[in-house]
């Protein structure tokens, strides 16, 4: 699922590492566990971190973080949902439409230009829904 959204594996690990402990681990637990490097545990956890995803927690008299999930998966997703897809179907609308109106101009193929039509209907109907399906931003 990870991968259908734009998000690397070892945040996807990360996440469910996180999500599947009983208690919060840190950095180095982190990365004994999933044997990937302190680069990619750095960039997953900065990743979760900035996409609302995980907590930071301190222990008292302790420098270290550790980190768990938020405690709504449902929450998490929606957040990820804002910043990776919904920017990705805003960024990629003026482009569908100048690639259907080129394929249209050029008088391509009745099914080049339907298929064509039918992404651009996609993408303009999944971001005319979106508003409608994920719950406004704060809730």
């Amino acid at each position: 699922m990870a991968a259908i959204i734009g998000v690397p594996r070892s945040v996807a690990e990360i996440y469910a590492l996180l999500y599947a402990s009983p208690e919060a681990l840190d950095f180095d637990h982190i990365q004994g566990r999933l044997g990937i490097s302190k680069g990619s545990v750095s960039q997953g956890l900065k990743f979760l971190r900035d996409h609302e995803m995980i907590l930071a927690l301190k222990a008292p008299g302790s420098r270290r973080e550790r980190w768990q999930p938020t405690p709504s998966l449902a929450a998490s997703l929606v957040a990820l949902l804002r910043s990776q897809v919904l920017p990705t179907l805003e960024r990629a609308q003026p482009s569908l439409r100048r690639i259907l109106a080129a394929a249209q101009a050029r008088g391509d193929q009745p099914e080049v230009i339907e298929r064509l039509t039918r992404l651009n209907r996609w993408n303009n109907r999944a971001l005319e829904l979106a508003p409608l399906l994920l719950p406004p931003p704060g809730a």
